[in-house]
């Protein structure tokens, strides 16, 4: 008997609650299969660039200096 077929057979005895459950690992895997696929197709430099620029806009109306993540990293003290 195919391992599938096995599988199948397993899932079927199963009470719904816990087959719904065995579905919901399935599509696990399968989200996992594909973010591992992204991460290893290599990015183009546009998208290296538009990735960067998209995290630029964190900083966006915030006060940060030099100054100001010395002053939060060892105190003003150390200044």
């Amino acid at each position: 008997m195919l391992t599938l077929e096995i599988a199948l057979q397993k899932i079927q005895q199963l009470p719904p609650e816990q087959q719904k459950k065995v579905i919901e690992f399935v599509e696990f895997l399968e989200f996992q299969a594909d973010r591992q696929q992204q991460e290893q197709q290599p990015k183009t430099s546009t998208q290296q660039e538009q990735d960067f620029l998209a995290l630029a806009g964190i900083w966006e109306g915030k006060n940060i200096t030099v100054d100001t993540i010395r002053k939060d990293a060892w105190g003003e003290e150390n200044q």
